[in-house]
């Protein structure tokens, strides 16, 4: 579902990207009131409903058993409760056949003083009055407040029954195409190596040091990420789910075929080369998707058992997958990301320092913990991709590519066998 984005204290048109001061709009869903809580950049706990921690909180980051008697959610001296308010109404506008989510933070949905009606005061004035936020066309504008911008409300008039037939359409088609795309679009990978895996927190690539580094999810191409190795088999199965899914949402200023995720080895300096005929790619989750900073993919062992939020995944351990396929054009790219959303560790390899290769025991200083050791973080070659990690490849926001006019030789390939002969191509030109 696209977002409606919000930006300077302007709304930005989903489809043109012009800015809005205002939007006139149908609430469908007035969405449910949740709340989040992070530690400095770091998602750590969050409920939907207010009622008790997500079952998706990692246990060892969860801060309560039930969000009454969490201490986040009481207000402080300063004013405000660490554990913030939160929801995601969906809206849709008159002459579109599709439907946006917002996100709106607090302030725009309680009221304190002020004539203005943010989201629950809205929908109290309409109720008063026998209407509800899906029975009327309503105004959604901003207003400078402090350092930034709150979100209000007001009713413009209310709809007509074609309307109101054609809102119910709409919320039942956005349901069953939600269902279908996530399950049409998640892949499931068994018995993969893990190669320069980052999973314990986000990185960058960073120039100054000239590899991937840890940063706060929000800076520039900050993502979790795993470059994985699987065999032949499996890089054919894989490579004919990424142009179903290419196929099935490429628009027609699109290139013909997804361009090429596969790579027979990663790095420069020391590369990791794959084994005979295995390929490998890489699964990522960006830091920040939709102006929401996410949380880290899952990760459990081989019994199921959640892993630390911590914890430390190392290549060469062996791990399924769960990822899902998102097709995307992007400053003249066209492709299928791989999403990143579960890890299940089958053999883990155990972190061995370089240096623990090339010494052997000898009398002398034995460590005793009395003074804590700097982390050690797994680092990898600096390789062409991270260059551009700063590329946002899942959620473009303002580039429109122009039209794109086919040459006469490039044709689409729907034949199984122009596919095969395809994905057996991707991954030689290294």
């Amino acid at each position: 579902m696209k977002k409606l984005e919000m930006r300077d204290g302007c709304f930005l048109h989903p489809d043109t990207y012009e800015p809005l001061r205002s939007v006139q709009v149908i609430i469908v869903d007035g969405g449910t009131l949740s709340r989040n809580y992070y530690e400095g950049a770091r998602l750590s706990c969050w409920s939907i409903g207010c009622d008790f921690p997500d079952k998706k909180v990692p246990p060892d980051t969860k801060q309560a058993n039930r969000c009454l008697d969490c201490v986040r959610s009481i207000k402080t001296v300063h004013g405000g409760a660490a554990c913030k308010y939160f929801t995601r109404i969906k809206v849709a506008f008159t002459d579109s056949e599709s439907i946006y989510e917002l996100r709106l933070n607090a302030l725009s949905l309680f009221s304190k003083a002020d004539n203005r009606m943010t989201l629950y005061k809205y929908e109290d004035h309409l109720a008063r009055n026998g209407e509800h936020v899906s029975s009327v066309l309503t105004e959604i504008y901003l207003a400078p407040y402090k350092d930034f911008y709150k979100v209000y409300f007001k009713p413009v008039r209310p709809l007509i029954e074609g309307e109101l037939a054609d809102v119910k359409r709409l919320i039942e088609a956005a349901d069953k195409q939600d269902k279908e795309t996530y399950m049409a679009n998640e892949y499931y990978i068994k018995n993969v190596k893990a190669i320069y895996p980052h999973l314990d927190q986000t990185y960058h690539y960073s120039q100054k040091l000239g590899r991937s580094a840890p940063c706060e999810p929000t800076e520039n191409g900050a993502a979790y990420d795993l470059h994985f190795e699987m065999t032949a088999e499996q890089s054919k199965h894989l490579g004919k789910a990424i142009f179903a899914a290419y196929k099935e949402a490429r628009k027609s200023d699109w290139a013909a075929k997804p361009s090429n995720p596969f790579k027979t080895s990663i790095g420069k300096a020391n590369p990791i080369v794959a084994e005979g005929d295995n390929k490998i790619a890489r699964a990522k989750l960006s830091g920040v998707l939709g102006g929401e900073v996410m949380s880290p993919p899952a990760m459990v062992d081989a019994k199921l058992n959640p892993l630390p939020s911590n914890f430390k995944l190392t290549t060469g351990s062996i791990v399924n997958l769960v990822f899902s396929l998102a097709p995307y054009s992007f400053a003249g790219q066209c492709g299928v990301a791989m999403r990143l959303k579960q890890v299940q560790v089958i053999k883990y390899i155990p972190y061995v320092p370089p240096a623990a290769e090339q010494f052997e025991e000898e009398e002398g200083f034995v460590f005793d913990g009395s003074a804590a050791p700097a982390p050690v973080v797994e680092q990898e070659p600096a390789t062409e991709e991270d260059m551009f990690e700063g590329v946002e490849e899942d959620e473009p926001e303002e580039v429109k590519e122009p039209v794109k006019r086919k040459k006469k030789q490039e044709v689409e390939a729907d034949d199984d066998d122009d596919i095969e002969d395809i994905i057996a191509e991707w991954g030689t030109d290294d």
